[in-house]
């Protein structure tokens, strides 16, 4: 850690940082990581240091779920309930001149980023995007979005399962080894798993509704929402045609 230069001002800004990195996502040891650091910027401070910033230290972080924090971009929007035909209807004159930087800007927003890989980014607990272009036309794309329960791919259909003390858990199957069954409890938190001795299990059931969120279009503009199709066909090219005049 930096040794001089410090002005009470970094030193705050510095500490409130520690509280929104909580929320940051990152692998298995990245929030001890984070803890390491902040136990080594504290342990250097002087005793005067520690009492003018003793209300900071003492903050705990609230720590929100990745769509909590991605619901934030559109805090304060209008809801609108979008029907497939007038977005399918848009998408077939609407998809040029679009916006490549707002489409991967949206794809962040509606937390698409958390649960799928596109390229070379994004989560492994959803299917991969990246062709979604070449195997989707705009109308289907549009449809798994407002109608996700439609067509569940298999592998990442979530389960439920009833132990025999009568725990119920819910998630999607990330691993089987021997009589052991891991589920992944939160797609948005690849690490957040429990695991299960399949000889407990009383019931499990293959659960017919997607685990992915319904109405992410809701609080999007058409605009929005046209300029994110065309980068999940574009497959993340800003050089493809719907984003040329």
């Amino acid at each position: 850690m930096l040794k001089s230069g410090w002005t009470p001002e970094l030193r705050t800004a510095y500490f409130e940082w520690f509280l929104k990195a909580a929320n940051y996502k990152g692998g298995a040891s990245f929030e001890k990581f984070i803890e390491f650091i902040r136990n080594d910027a504290v342990a250097s401070l002087s005793e005067s240091e520690k009492s003018s910033l003793k209300e900071l230290l003492a903050k705990k972080p609230v720590k929100k779920s990745v769509l909590e924090n991605l619901g934030e971009v559109f805090a304060g929007r209008p809801t609108k309930k979008w029907t497939l035909s007038e977005l399918s209807s848009a998408a077939r004159t609407g998809l040029k001149n679009r916006n490549f930087d707002n489409g991967r800007r949206m794809f962040a927003a509606t937390g698409c980023f958390a649960c799928h890989r596109f390229g070379n980014q994004g989560g492994m607990t959803g299917p991969d995007l990246t062709s979604a272009g070449r195997r989707y036309s705009p109308h289907d794309l549009l449809d798994q979005v407002i109608n996700p329960s439609k067509v569940i791919n298999e592998q990442f259909s979530a389960v439920s399962v009833v132990t025999e003390d009568g725990k119920v858990h819910t998630g999607v199957v990330v691993n089987l080894s021997g009589d052991s069954i891991m589920l992944n409890t939160d797609l948005t938190q690849p690490n957040k798993q429990v695991r299960i001795d399949r000889k407990t299990i009383d019931e499990m059931v293959v659960s017919k509704t997607s685990p992915m969120p319904k109405e992410l279009f809701n609080r999007m503009t058409k605009e929005e929402i046209l300029d994110l199709i065309a980068y999940l066909i574009s497959a993340g090219d800003p050089d493809h045609q719907f984003f040329k005049d």
